[in-house]
């Protein structure tokens, strides 16, 4: 068993003023500005002046939120680890579904987060940016989003697609310049209003990162986004022939056939975490926000929960979304003790911190186990 602390707070300015907020918080914390900087720049000028320009076409705001954090901790800009580690990680499960299944009629959005828990910010944000739409979301790098949900009730959320994909020693390279999934992320949320829009701008958006990436929207629209070494293919709700589907999932394999033809080995704990949410889903008749809780904190293999920290696939975080209401369930760490904590998008989002606890065990001998 292990303690740690997570945040929550609310960032509100233009992006140069919320990354001088966000600088200044850590000002005083030598060992935070040491994980978010690198004294000794990995990429050379033209590959520094190449990502500012991607920032600026695809994450408009990006620069100059990097930049007022910069100013805050007085450093050069270009030594901001975000820079390096999002010009281009984890297991993830998650499911998106329409109101005819939800006991309340409503678009339900669920999602556990796994990953190593010596990687992750435990941070909660809700962010408005001046002239951009307002979102609640965890962080990764504090600047980028892992999933989140907007005013307009557009909702976005990522499982990887294979295995992950970055510039660490042990990842799979970047085949294509391009962005992290976090940054993508963010990028939607704050410009999107609903899934149709989304898919809009990430037509030409370079995507570095083999990632599942799910979108659904208030009014029941939802897509899964699959992409691999730059290539794209879009799964959309309606596209399975005569027989209506009501919700859409992925976990950490390809799941579209003319990816998967690529690549067709898959893990088998991704498999396994896939054919359980399609039997719950299946199996159930009506299902509200406290069974989708009760659900992603089931442990593995009879739920979605991990506890493999050290083998970077322990649950992070387990989230629960309504698209309708704008509500924002989170548990930290997969454990119920830690209890669920519940945010509305329309509130003020208080800064706190909370100590909760994670379980560490060993993945079973199979776990990883590679099948086709």
């Amino acid at each position: 068993m292990e303690t740690l602390k997570v945040r929550t707070y609310e960032l509100c300015g233009t992006n140069h003023e919320i990354g001088y907020e966000l600088g200044k918080s850590i000002v005083n914390i030598p060992e935070l500005i040491c994980e978010q900087t690198n004294k000794s720049n990995v990429v050379t000028k033209e590959e520094e002046n190449y990502v500012v320009e991607l920032f600026d076409k695809y994450c408009p705001g990006l620069n100059e939120e990097l930049q007022g954090f910069a100013d805050a901790i007085q450093v050069d800009s270009s030594q901001l680890l975000y820079y390096t580690m999002t010009y281009l990680r984890p297991g993830c499960s998650q499911v998106a579904l329409t109101p005819e299944l939800t006991e309340n009629g409503h678009v339900l959005f669920a999602r556990n987060f796994d990953f190593s828990h010596h990687m992750e910010d435990f941070a909660l944000c809700k962010t408005k940016v001046v002239g951009k739409y307002a979102h609640i979301g965890t962080t990764v790098m504090q600047f980028g989003r892992t999933e989140g949900m907007n005013e307009c009730g557009l909702g976005v959320s990522q499982t990887s697609c294979g295995y992950p994909v970055g510039a660490q020693e042990g990842m799979r390279k970047p085949k294509i310049v391009g962005l992290q999934f976090w940054a993508v992320i963010r990028y939607l949320l704050e410009n999107c209003k609903d899934v149709e829009e989304a898919l809009g701008y990430i037509e030409d958006m370079p995507i570095a990162y083999n990632i599942n990436l799910l979108l659904a929207d208030k009014s029941g629209n939802m897509v899964l986004v699959e992409t691999l070494d730059g290539k794209k293919e879009i799964k959309k709700i309606n596209e399975f022939g005569n027989k209506r589907e009501y919700f859409l999932h992925s976990t950490n394999h390809i799941h579209i056939d003319k990816l998967h033809k690529l690549e067709p080995q898959s893990m088998n704990n991704s498999i396994h975490r896939y054919n359980l949410i399609k039997e719950y889903v299946d199996n159930s008749k009506k299902i509200s926000e406290k069974d989708l809780m009760n659900f992603l904190s089931l442990k593995y293999p009879y739920g979605l929960s991990c506890n493999y920290y050290n083998d970077f696939f322990g649950t992070l975080k387990s989230i629960v979304m309504d698209l309708n209401t704008g509500t924002f369930n989170i548990l930290w760490g997969g454990l119920e003790s830690n209890i669920w904590n519940k945010y509305y998008l329309n509130d003020n989002i208080k800064s706190t911190t909370q100590l909760i606890n994670i379980d560490i065990e060993k993945a079973p001998s199979d776990f990883f186990e590679l099948i086709e």
